[in-house]
């Protein structure tokens, strides 16, 4: 595995992407030699940045609360003098957008499975009192089974812990583009901002633009845009149905909008699947000690040394630390033979 640098039980390798304070970086998990993503974050920039201080401290935190087979898993967080690391499973399927850039649009078949999946993920989110904020096709990406894998927590917010719990969350977020005209507006705003948001993927995803667009670029008008519904035009192959659903995602009004336990019952969203398959213990956050693989955790005791107590414990309580990312890893391989 060509690599730049160790750091704790990880191999860091080639950059994967690089944002302005952070970059993820491939890597390999030494004891299991599971590849993983990893999420370096610049200390000192960090430090000069109180926002960026902020979003760092909050999303292994958020991480921590949830658990979903389309929410990105976090395995373990390290420290150098320079940097954080934030160790993630990693998606070999790239992301949503280059799904979309290298086909133009998708099949309707195929929108249809993603907007499931996310919208399950979204469920489980807003059951925990997590609202994301910063739903985009960027932060879609696909594992090697092409099933999605919601990342960047940054934004999100709980409402818990902000206060009251329907305490609605106050700042201006994520990407006009997907932004909510309740957030553009600097209104109140609480769960259904990804609905929105949701709406916006998903025009994406079927016509390969985004459904309000303002040239040159102007925040006024493209929030007019959005109340009046002056939407960019819907190819006529599209059927009434993935129109209606997702027009009805994209309602200006957030009370008239539907929410996500009311959206997940949609007719379209449903064609060619049982009902029930999509709201499975979407308020369910942590295994319990019978769901755990036994001749993973032999193997972790046995082999690698760890206590069965200590491991048993930081899985029921989704702790990311080095029981956690071997625990994870070694399953993966295990169902991949």
């Amino acid at each position: 595995f060509p690599h730049s640098k160790q750091v704790g039980n990880y191999l860091v390798g080639k950059m994967i992407n690089k944002g302005s304070f952070a970059k993820v970086m491939e890597g390999l998990h030494i004891p299991t030699g599971e590849k993983v993503a990893i999420k370096v974050i610049d200390k000192k920039k960090a430090k000069q940045d109180s926002y960026v201080l902020k979003n760092m401290k909050r999303e292994p935190r958020i991480h921590q609360m949830i658990k979903h087979p389309n929410i990105v898993q976090l395995y373990e967080t390290l420290e150098t003098d320079n940097s954080y690391y934030m160790v993630i499973e990693l998606c070999l399927g790239g992301d949503l957008l280059d799904r979309i850039c290298d086909k133009k649009r998708l099949a309707e078949w195929e929108v249809r499975r993603y907007t499931r999946q996310i919208l399950s993920a979204v469920e489980h989110l807003h059951c925990q009192g997590i609202v994301h904020r910063d739903l985009k096709i960027e932060n879609f990406l696909l594992d090697e089974n092409n099933n999605i894998k919601i990342v960047d927590f940054g934004l999100s917010n709980t409402a818990k812990s902000e206060g009251l719990s329907q305490e609605l969350l106050h700042t201006q977020c994520g990407s006009p583009a997907y932004a909510a005209p309740e957030l553009l507006a600097h209104r109140k705003y609480g769960p259904k901002v990804d609905v929105w948001s949701i709406g916006v993927s998903m025009f994406a995803m079927l016509t390969g633009t985004l459904p309000f667009t303002v040239e040159p670029f102007n925040i006024k008008q493209l929030h007019q845009k959005m109340l009046i519904g002056e939407i960019s035009p819907i190819p006529s192959d599209i059927s009434p149905g993935a129109v209606h659903f997702m027009q009805s995602l994209l309602e200006p009004d957030p009370a008239k909008r539907p929410g996500v336990k009311e959206a997940i019952k949609d007719k379209w969203l449903n064609e060619g699947f049982t009902r029930n398959t999509l709201n499975t213990a979407a308020c369910e956050k942590s295994l319990c000690p019978s769901e755990l693989n036994p001749v993973v955790l032999n193997y972790m005791t046995e082999i690698m040394e760890f206590s069965l107590s200590e491991v048993i414990n930081i899985l029921i309580n989704n702790r990311p630390s080095p029981a956690m990312a071997s625990y994870c890893l070694l399953l993966k391989k295990l169902l991949r033979y």
